[in-house]
């Protein structure tokens, strides 16, 4: 497991502000498996996750991040984490909530948005 907090957005957030709101992570495993970010909400920690690779030592090596985001959110006395999934697309991914209790989350949530340019 190794967890690198970034000074500077990684390009799979891209379409993220860039405001300091929100905290980017890379993740790897000897090599660079994702990124994540993640922001303070009320009394919750906002996640992001987007994964270039996966496999059992990708599993494994995420597990052991979370434990480390979890040691965060108690730092920053946070109660949980939200994981949250979009796509730009308008597609529902029936995979989330399998992959989403794999690591513990149990509460599931479906929310949709719309965006309009001004």
């Amino acid at each position: 497991m190794a967890v690198r907090e970034l000074d500077a957005r990684p390009a799979a957030y891209a379409h993220f502000p860039d405001t300091g709101e929100y905290r980017w992570l890379e993740l790897g495993d000897g090599a660079v498996y994702g990124h994540a970010a993640f922001a303070e909400r009320e009394d919750r920690l906002e996640l992001h996750l987007s994964l270039t690779r996966w496999g059992g030592g990708v599993r494994r090596s995420l597990a052991g991040d979370l434990d480390w985001l979890k040691q965060e959110a108690r730092r920053l006395g946070k109660a949980r984490i939200m994981g949250v999934r979009a796509d730009g697309e308008g597609r529902f991914d029936e995979r989330l909530f399998r992959f989403a209790r794999l690591y513990g989350f149990t509460e599931t949530h479906v929310f949709q948005t719309a965006s309009m340019e001004v």
